[in-house]
């Protein structure tokens, strides 16, 4: 990501609280109104707003008038172009904050429901946010999703066990822990969960929904796989023949990511840690078998602790090309530049940051251009 020469540091609205401004005061006199406000014609403003690389600019576009928050909804393409932000901790509000990266500013959000001194996970794809609490004492745990740009939001039950990861299509929730042979599915609205199990004595170790199928890294072998749920069974189609041990190497105590790139599925594996190595793998389908590469075609990776959470293509002017995204303990994140393994640790420092010995903060992706 670019770096600007100063860091600044500010507090500015909401995005709620900027959709909901109103309009700003016109003056007495029409005719002095017409010439002194700006005018865009209706049909560029969808074009003016996917240049837009702040939510503060889009909100603020978009509370015009009726006309411009008719035409600009949260979607991909009006957002196509928002900085990459970090859900965070703030003492200032006992919430939660999105953190612009590339700016290192805070933007004042208020996430409900959470507090700073309760042990709080969050899981995220594109805008959308789950949290649990780990730590309530004797309350009841849920399960809370939200999209954090179109405010839609649900509470679950707290599935039936802890989890490491979990996956959004549609309306069906699935959550799973890596090297365990269930996974447990819920629909919004049902407030049950249903559990599925791999036969055979097979473990899931990471999994990523792409175009509506579900793909898994499945152990002892590492082979990736297509699952289908029936009922209380999970069903693995091999695409395979081979273990990946021949193709990527021995896997079994790295951290390690499934992800893609514009469709393409990709093997994200840590090789070392201090300095951090990472390889990268690209699933040949012809060949059946991973296959190593330096090169994202331009685009950039962002993944989470254990869960891939989305891609942005090369044209997007907010980070650099051929770069992995990292979050990490104690307030920091992790650009890594897969061409020649170069690396730079960020830490999202700003006013209001907590931070103690014994706590690290939740750290997030939240990429708005793919809500």
């Amino acid at each position: 990501m670019s770096t600007p020469a100063k860091r600044r540091t500010s507090i500015s609205p909401s995005a709620t609280s900027l959709a909901l401004t109103s309009t700003p005061t016109s003056s007495t006199n029409p005719v002095e109104t017409a010439s002194s406000l700006p005018y865009f014609l209706p049909e560029l403003i969808p074009l003016v707003a996917s240049r837009l690389t702040s939510l503060q600019d889009f909100f603020a576009l978009r509370a015009a008038c009726r006309t411009y928050r008719d035409l600009l909804s949260p979607s991909p393409s009006n957002l196509a172009s928002q900085a990459p932000l970090l859900l965070v901790r703030h003492k200032a509000s006992a919430s939660e904050a999105l953190f612009h990266a590339p700016l290192r500013r805070i933007l004042r959000f208020r996430f409900p429901s959470t507090c700073i001194d309760r042990l709080t996970r969050f899981y995220s794809f594109g805008c959308c946010i789950s949290t649990h609490d780990r730590d309530v004492g004797e309350d009841p745990r849920e399960l809370r999703i939200r999209h954090l740009l179109t405010g839609e939001h649900a509470s679950l039950p707290y599935p039936p066990e802890d989890f490491d990861g979990i996956i959004f299509s549609g309306d069906l929730v699935l959550t799973f822990q890596r090297f365990h042979d269930v996974l447990y599915f819920c629909r919004i609205g049902d407030g049950h969960w249903r559990a599925a199990s791999c036969d055979e004595g097979y473990l899931i170790c990471s999994l990523l929904l792409v175009k509506g199928t579900l793909y898994g890294l499945i152990f002892p072998n590492y082979c990736l796989a297509v699952l289908e749920i029936h009922n209380d069974s999970v069903a693995l189609s091999f695409l395979g023949d081979e273990s990946n041990e021949e193709s990527v190497g021995s896997i079994e105590y790295s951290m390690f990511w499934l992800a893609e790139c514009r469709d393409e599925l990709l093997l994200v594996l840590a090789v070392k840690y201090s300095p951090p190595v990472y390889h990268v793998f690209k699933w040949q389908s012809v060949e059946r078998k991973w296959a190593r590469t330096t090169t994202l075609g331009g685009c950039s990776l962002f993944l989470n602790t254990y869960q891939f959470a989305g891609c942005l293509g090369p044209d997007h002017p907010e980070v650099r090309r051929d770069c992995m995204y990292f979050t990490g303990g104690l307030g920091k994140w992790t650009e890594y530049f897969v061409v020649d393994g170069s690396w730079h640790d960020h830490v999202a420092d700003y006013l209001g940051r907590v931070v103690t010995k014994s706590y690290r903060p939740p750290l997030v992706w939240v990429l708005p251009s793919i809500c």
